[in-house]
């Protein structure tokens, strides 16, 4: 919540409830193999890039990915 020009991140205590929180979820929900990765990122929507990113930005992005999922 922001208010006075400053973000209130909540009480020290409810910060250390959130992380443990998502701690656990990432436990519960354990790793993704390279086949289920590809297969999900297989089936995302291809959708126009915003209107500021450079064309050349875009192919290098697309570089950074392509080499990543080879390896």
């Amino acid at each position: 919540m922001k208010r006075n020009g400053v973000f209130d991140l909540g009480a020290e205590n409810d910060i250390s409830q959130q992380r443990a929180s998502f701690n656990t979820l990432c436990q519960n929900l354990g790793q993704a193999s390279p086949d289920e990765i590809s297969a999900i990122l297989a089936e995302r929507e291809v959708v126009k890039p915003e209107p500021g990113l450079r064309p050349e930005v875009i192919k290098r992005l697309q570089k950074r990915i392509a080499e990543k999922s080879v390896s």
